[in-house]
């Protein structure tokens, strides 16, 4: 998980270059299985990004793929901040959300 704060100007390239990296990881071998990108309630300048990668391995060859790394720094670059936190999963409760169509 990363916390990106985007600079108030920079969202449209910020989001660009999400959109991007996301194409690159999902072309790795060890690709997350999900990606998700969400925005602060508080805060419209805060996003979350939240990938999963099955090893500390996959984490460290993605961010050695040139491309990956080449956007990653873009992304460092275009943000007012970026702080990456590592997690691992305890717990997970699937279904579908209230009030989804059955």
């Amino acid at each position: 998980m990363t916390r990106w704060r985007v600079r108030p100007d920079g969202e449209a390239e910020f989001l660009d270059a999400v959109r991007e990296l996301a194409e690159v990881l999902m072309r790795l071998p060890g690709r997350p299985g999900e990606l998700t990108l969400v925005r602060s309630a508080d805060d419209p300048t805060v996003f979350h990004s939240i990938g999963w990668f099955h090893s500390q391995g996959e984490l460290e060859a993605m961010r050695q793929d040139p491309d990956a790394r080449r956007l990653l720094d873009h992304l460092v670059a275009i943000c007012a901040e970026c702080r990456p936190t590592a997690h691992h999963v305890v717990h997970t409760t699937a279904g579908p959300p209230a009030g989804a169509p059955a």
